[in-house]
């Protein structure tokens, strides 16, 4: 049994990955606001600002998953929110290394959060691999920045994986649970052109590749998380339609309009790039949802 640290927990991400820890007998913990209890999770209070952790925290871990960041799409990207989505990721980061050196904490692992917006927003037919340069827009340089905030614990040589996250498909939360309403009513369509990579990823898969990365001493680096197939925006929102037995027939959703309603967010619906998984696969993980419809099947069954 392992006793694993993670930063996010409460997010859906955290959940999913705390869950299917705890049901293969590890034990949890998370860094929280607040100090306390989650069923048999014990929080741990942090706060980044002010540069403290409850230094409890890290006695007896072994591994750290690090989750915590600002949400990208939830506000508008004024100069301040990018700020604090700049900062929630990297002080975080840098505020972990600092109490990690400090303790001398012995960790056989450190796995950190990242996204496939490291290779930037705009729509490419190109297929982007871990080796693939970095975007120099605004999601690209956050991205960089975020997994360079990591080098430092691979120095003190911790083995660090870092995951780059594709869109997340869960009925919990994210993109698919704020969608599926409204292709419910038969209003779903296609955003701007529709013909921009939509590169997604079933929580369980996510949750159970970070898994392997805390446990699998070979991984190391940098490992693009979505599924293997190449999906456009229309061809997911015409399969999201099929799978809630609804007509897919309105018109596509202007990107000007939504990047009137939304600012220069929009991008993370309007943009999208082809990404390859093939790294993870090589690292013998086999994906439970490889297939976009037995996916959005799964997420319409009673669980």
């Amino acid at each position: 049994m392992a006793n694993i640290l993670i930063t996010g927990g409460s997010g859906l991400v955290g959940r999913a990955i705390s869950q299917l820890l705890l049901s293969n007998g590890h034990e949890v913990r998370w860094l929280s606001r607040e100090s306390g209890k989650k069923g048999t999770i014990i929080k741990f209070k942090w706060d980044v600002d002010s540069q403290y952790i409850d230094e409890h925290a890290f006695e007896h871990v072994d591994a750290i998953i690090h989750l915590a960041g600002a949400g990208i799409v939830e506000k508008r990207w004024t100069e301040s929110y990018k700020q604090e989505i700049y900062d929630s990721r990297i002080k975080s980061s840098e505020l972990l290394y600092t109490y990690i050196n400090k303790l001398n904490t012995n960790l056989t692992a450190f796995v950190g959060g990242s996204a496939i917006g490291y290779y930037g927003s705009e729509t490419s037919t190109h297929i982007f691999a871990e080796n693939s340069p970095p975007g120099i827009d605004f999601l690209g340089s956050v991205c960089l920045a975020w997994e360079k905030s990591y080098e430092p614990l691979s120095q003190l040589g911790i083995r660090t994986c870092i995951i780059r996250t594709g869109i997340v498909l869960s009925d919990k939360g994210g993109a698919y649970a704020k969608m599926k309403p409204i292709f419910n009513l038969g209003l779903g369509a296609g955003i701007g052109k529709g013909n921009q990579a939509f590169p997604w990823i079933h929580l369980k898969d996510l949750a159970a590749i970070f898994v392997r990365a805390l446990f699998d001493n070979t991984m190391k680096g940098a490992y693009n998380a979505v599924a293997t197939s190449t999906t456009t925006n229309i061809e997911f929102s015409k399969a999201l339609a099929n799978s809630l037995h609804r007509p897919c027939v309105m018109p596509n959703i202007p990107s000007l309009l939504l990047n009137w309603v939304m600012g220069e967010r929009s991008v993370t619906l309007t943009k999208g790039k082809h990404i390859d998984n093939s790294k993870i696969k090589l690292a013998s993980y086999t994906f439970q949802f490889e297939n976009l419809e037995l996916a959005l099947h799964d997420l319409i069954k009673p669980h």
